[in-house]
């Protein structure tokens, strides 16, 4: 009698490991899961791509702000390292008007080729 209770328990108690393996493996594939969804949430790049003419716009209304902002300094004061500025605020303007432009058309082309 003394056998069958020992062999009970341990067929429980091998049920029981593998029970407790399954959940163990079930955790970790919902924490990948929800590691996986809470990082492409985060992701700058997923909303971009997720709302492309949003992301343009704003791109447009940052750039106009700028624009805005630069011309005010720029009509209030002509210190020597102003034009420095100018300079590379009008380039980093134009850099990103030039990369909207190639990131629109871009997705223009995706979507007319779906």
């Amino acid at each position: 009698m003394a056998d069958t209770d020992k062999e009970t328990l341990q067929e429980k108690k091998n049920e029981l490991e593998a029970e407790l393996k399954n959940i163990q493996e079930e955790l970790d594939d919902s924490l990948n899961q929800v590691k996986s969804e809470v990082s492409s949430s985060l992701d700058p790049l997923e909303h971009i791509r997720r709302h492309p003419l949003p992301a343009v716009g704003i791109s447009i209304l940052i750039g106009f702000l700028i624009g805005k902002e630069g011309e005010v300094k720029s009509s209030s004061s002509t210190a020597p390292g102003d034009t420095l500025s100018s300079t590379l605020s009008y380039e980093l303007k134009r850099l990103i008007t030039r990369k909207g432009i190639s990131f629109v058309s871009d997705y223009l082309e995706n979507m007319l080729k779906k």
